[in-house]
């Protein structure tokens, strides 16, 4: 992979945003400390906020000491950060943009290489999208990449339309959908350890794995997000997006290179094998489920949160059981839950693996890749106790957690970044699988509208989810794998 210092211009549209200030800056930053962007790059921020420069500047230095991996500002990184008004329904605005542009390029001698990350509602794309055409902009010489934010739609017929908005003025390979979880660098660890060794890959399928779990629960409540959680819930915010992106690693067959290409195609076939979920399979399969506050009153009632509708029926809790209907995987069920309030905070992939009939162990024997905030491969086996007896003794094996304290290890969004201006795309999830995960989630959303509606409230913050959830995995002879116990009374 080249080591090559990047140069170019990014411009962020929404750039006084959430978005921007949690992730995008704290990001650049950290690639410019890392020498990944060359003295020859600029960030222009694009946003209605009326900033004169120096207050962008001081509004980014905040947003970086605050974001993930800060240890110490370096000052020389604001000379490479500008700011332009810009509302997105005014076409003067882009045309001032593109001068800016101009001057900025033959200023400071940058590469023609142009990235522009729509921070912004999908609302905004249309006119924003317009206006980038039809100022010319895009027809300054270069390569000019696009990336936009999930959730990419809020079902199939939206993202489609979305993406037509998008092919108007930029081509395919140069439109970047972005997805934090497959950029955490120990989500690339799954693909990385079945490549790097091929006896891992040997029992990767249905005849050693007795089921997967994919398992992403969160202790935090939606917090001030009320506005944008009302409208999504758990199976658009966390299912639609992450949860499938993590399956389409795990279930897909090995591809042949770690080359974007290969690896997407495998994930669009492993997508692709996976069926929409009809009315009775969504009841037996799926559970959902909101929370309420705890006994302590540390959690507020959902229903009670800033901005939710106080009769609001939006999940804060998701879980289903997946089937994958491949030569690999034929059989094995695919359970997957995330929530939020919840006692857990782990993002987690198990491998449960097939034990003989005949031994009992504590726990079952599996293959797990901890993504935050454990992080790293490890095992659960059973070896021989110390007695004459041949008795099964469970023992766990990793994670390498020496090598891991002291590697520097990015954010997502630092390995989102670098890769869109390299012109990687490995790690960005490609239209096609898009639409298969709307497929996937659509037939859910839909079966839930002809169904009676839920029970809610229907578990506790602070706890595991709704005891429906248990049932889902019971059913088969199966247990979740919790990493929390509950708290004493």
């Amino acid at each position: 992979m080249e080591n090559k210092q990047i140069s170019g211009l990014m411009v962020i549209f929404g750039a006084s945003g959430d978005l921007a200030e949690r992730f995008i800056y704290p990001a650049l930053h950290q690639l410019y400390v890392r020498d990944k962007l060359a003295e020859k790059f600029a960030i222009i921020g694009a946003a209605r906020s009326n900033f004169s420069e120096k207050e962008f500047q001081d509004y980014v230095k905040q947003a970086v000491e605050k974001g993930p991996n800060f240890t110490e500002f370096d000052d020389v990184f604001l000379k490479l950060c500008s700011y332009e008004v810009v509302d997105s329904m005014q076409a003067a605005d882009f045309e001032t943009l593109k001068e800016t542009i101009n001057e900025v390029v033959k200023e400071k001698q940058l590469d023609n290489n142009f990235l522009y990350f729509y921070s912004i509602s999908p609302n905004l794309y249309d006119e924003t999208t317009t206006h980038l055409k039809a100022s010319g902009m895009l027809e300054i010489e270069g390569n000019h990449k696009v990336i936009v934010e999930k959730p990419f739609g809020e079902n199939l017929a939206s993202a489609k339309e979305y993406n037509k908005l998008l092919l108007k003025a930029f081509e395919e390979e140069n439109i970047y959908y972005n997805d934090h979880f497959p950029a955490m660098d120990f989500a690339q660890n799954i693909l990385a350890t079945r490549y790097f060794n091929p006896i891992i890959d040997a029992i990767w399928n249905k005849n050693f794995v007795e089921n997967v779990q994919i398992s992403l629960p969160e202790s935090l409540s939606i917090e001030d997000r009320g506005g944008f959680y009302d409208d999504y819930g758990a199976v658009l915010d966390m299912f639609q997006n992450h949860i499938l992106q993590l399956l389409a690693i795990v279930a897909m067959d090995l591809p042949k290179s770690l080359e974007a290409v290969d690896v997407h195609k495998e994930k669009l076939k492993a997508l692709k094998s996976v069926a929409d979920f009809d009315k009775k399979m969504v009841k037996d399969k799926v559970v959902r489920g909101q929370y309420q506050a705890d006994q302590s009153g540390e959690y507020h009632n959902y229903r009670d949160e800033e901005d939710v509708s106080t009769d609001s029926n939006t999940d804060t809790y998701f879980a289903a059981e997946l089937a994958v209907n491949s030569d690999r995987w034929q059989g094995v069920p695919f359970y997957v839950r995330t929530g939020k309030a919840l006692v857990e905070n782990h993002f987690t992939i198990d491998l449960v693996l097939k034990n003989r009939g005949d031994v009992e162990g504590n726990v079952a024997n599996r293959l797990t890749f901890e993504l935050e905030p454990k992080r790293g491969l490890s095992f659960v086996l059973d070896q021989k106790q110390a007695t004459n007896e041949f008795a099964a003794l469970t023992s766990f094996f990793g994670p390498d957690d020496k090598n891991y304290q002291t590697a520097y290890i990015p954010d997502p969004y630092e390995n989102l970044l670098e890769d869109a201006l390299k012109g990687e795309a490995v790690l960005f999830p490609t239209f096609p699988e898009i639409k298969e995960q709307w497929r996937i989630a659509d037939s859910i959303v839909n079966a839930w509208q002809e169904l009676p509606e839920p029970d809610f409230p229907n578990y506790r913050a602070k706890s595991f989810g709704p005891a429906e959830a248990e049932q889902l995995v019971k059913q088969n002879g199966h247990e979740w794998i919790y990493r929390s116990e509950l708290p004493t009374a």
